[in-house]
């Protein structure tokens, strides 16, 4: 997790490098694999807070229509390094 605030919402590209599934015609010559793209929020969370919990929190309540937009999507952290892949929402372990 980073500290302080980050803008209220981002979205951003990363190439993750060499996927099993190859590279995607349409991107720029310079990924090596497949891109993927990121959307950041910030959330009220207390520092040191458990980001999965937050995460999962929040798309539960749904009292915003990002909220409600966002909890159609899969979520997977990738930060902390140590915790990066694990499936965060749904909560049942499925992709949607």
């Amino acid at each position: 997790m980073t500290t302080g605030r980050s803008p209220a919402r981002w979205r951003g590209t990363r190439d993750f490098g060499p996927s099993k599934f190859g590279r995607y015609p349409g991107d720029r010559l310079q990924n090596t694999g497949r891109r993927a793209d990121l959307l950041g929020r910030s959330l009220p969370a207390a520092p040191g807070a458990d980001p999965a919990h937050a995460i999962h929190d929040y798309l539960a309540a749904g009292r915003t229509s990002s909220a409600r937009a966002l909890a159609a999507k899969a979520m997977v952290l990738i930060n902390p390094m140590d915790r990066a892949g694990e499936i965060v929402w749904p909560t049942d372990g499925r992709a949607c």
